[in-house]
């Protein structure tokens, strides 16, 4: 099939595991063949046609009509393509992405886009912890691509990210940015306390300066030509850094020896 869509038989009774169910696995296969592929649901694994109708779509999408909390890992994997959710997703979207295009209409659980390297992942709704951060025991986050979140993240987004962006449209909660290491992240709304703490490089966009650690020193404001070139390079960017070319300038985590900077414009 080229193109394939997926739409929930029933309500879940479990957790579905669809970690390594994306566009490049999906499209090439018979129907037959898709519906005998094995997903885990709960303690047990299911084939994917127990739980799903399946249908064509547009070449080279995979769309999941109904979403539920209870899909984890939508999109983790994926490397071409485009998912398409038409609602609400669990925990691990897009994890280990490395290309393609994951566009989701609802709100997502924890550790979106963790660990994220490539591609593109758009949120309508609201992210839950560590979004485009580390995984649990692993020292890396999001190393590339684009993470767009429309409404709010939980706290510790951006953990430990070394490259990309990130970009909230809404609220970031506690600890943004923890331990960043490089890449670009932006705020619309408001930030929760203790961002940047651990920051070594990186840069983060805000409208208004939050409640930061004791290592993070205010330079001023300064006369910043590049944010223009930015605005137009990366539009993403142009909601918080708007017609500005001077911005206000925080540096830390100096305590730890880091020159990561919190750029407000003016």
């Amino acid at each position: 099939m080229s193109g394939v869509s997926l739409k929930p038989r029933a309500t879940l009774e479990a957790r579905v595991d669809l970690s390594g169910i994306t566009p490049a696995v999906t499209c090439p296969l018979t129907l037959r063949e898709l519906e005998g592929l094995s997903v885990p649901y709960g303690a047990k694994s299911v084939p994917l046609a127990e739980l799903f109708f399946i249908e064509g779509a547009p070449e080279g999408v995979l769309l999941i009509e109904i979403g539920d909390s209870r899909l984890d890992g939508v999109g983790a994997g994926m490397l071409e393509g485009e998912l398409i959710v038409d609602g609400v997703v669990g925990a691990w979207a897009g994890r280990g992405m490395g290309g393609g295009v994951l566009r989701i209409a609802g709100d997502a659980g924890d550790f979106l886009g963790a660990e994220l390297s490539g591609g593109r992942i758009e949120l309508a709704g609201n992210a839950g912890a560590h979004a485009g951060g580390a995984t649990s025991g692993s020292r890396r986050g999001m190393s590339g691509g684009v993470l767009k979140i429309g409404g709010n993240a939980g706290p510790r987004a951006a953990e430990r990210q070394r490259g990309g962006l990130i970009v909230i449209g809404g609220d970031a909660g506690e600890g943004l940015a923890t331990d960043m290491i490089a890449g670009t992240a932006s705020v619309g709304g408001t930030i929760g306390p203790l961002m940047g703490r651990g920051m070594k490089r990186g840069t983060v966009f805000t409208r208004t300066v939050p409640e930061l650690p004791a290592g993070f020193v205010d330079t001023g404001e300064q006369e910043l030509v590049a944010l223009q070139l930015l605005a137009r390079r990366v539009p993403e960017l142009k909601a918080v850094i708007g017609q500005s070319t001077r911005a206000r300038r925080l540096v830390g985590d100096t305590l730890l020896g880091g020159q990561g900077e919190l750029l407000v414009p003016a």
